[in-house]
């Protein structure tokens, strides 16, 4: 039986190092939640903007939207200019098209119909502010193949409600693990905090 992965402890402690306080400038318990059972003193600054995107170059799209949430907490009354803060945008991409959130359970249907067997990229943008250094961004990317879903499997997984606010309908790390077979690159990157890239970023 299949067991859900979790962060590895020398990731956790390494990015405790270096950031034993964090602002995470998103509405993201996922996040949030990724960051406190690090261990780090977080705290959450939601930023609200609009999140329409000019350009069709996926990198570009994830970047550009985490920048924007960064450069709104920066310009807020919120802003600590002596604490790292975080920002981060995760889409899926499939068959050259960018998939967010679901609207709807038939939409949410629809998606994990078409990954049923096949694999799709998640990518992230993030941005980080850094005392002494400012603003940097950054993308990562993973490749997540699912497994092949008979209707009953899709309608199950939906009746957890966990496609609800999540990127491709499903959450990596709740029940999510069960309908993926494996994944190409980094799992903290599926669930939308590339806790590598970010560690590389802090070290520089």
């Amino acid at each position: 039986m299949k067991s859900c992965p979790t962060v590895p402890e020398e990731l956790n402690r390494r990015l405790r190092e270096l950031a034993p306080r964090i602002v995470l400038a998103s509405q993201s318990p996922n996040r949030l939640l990724l960051l406190k059972d690090a261990g780090i003193d977080v705290t959450a600054r939601p930023q609200v903007v609009d999140e329409s995107y000019p350009s069709q170059d996926p990198d570009s799209v994830v970047s550009h939207i985490s920048r924007i949430k960064l450069n709104s907490y920066m310009a807020s009354n919120d802003f600590e200019e002596d604490t790292v803060a975080i920002c981060c945008d995760t889409m899926v991409l499939f068959e050259n098209r960018l998939l967010g959130k679901p609207h709807s359970r038939a939409e949410a249907y629809s998606m994990l119909s078409l990954f049923s067997g096949r694999k799709q990229k998640v990518l992230s943008g993030y941005s980080l502010y850094i005392p002494g250094r400012g603003a940097v961004s950054g993308t990562d990317e993973s490749a997540v193949y699912f497994e092949r879903l008979s209707e009953r499997e899709i309608q199950d997984y939906l009746d957890t409600g966990d496609y609800i606010g999540a990127a491709g309908s499903y959450r990596i790390q709740r029940s999510g693990y069960r309908i993926v077979e494996r994944i190409e690159g980094s799992w903290t990157n599926v669930v939308g905090l590339p806790f590598e890239r970010i560690i590389e970023e802090l070290s520089k």
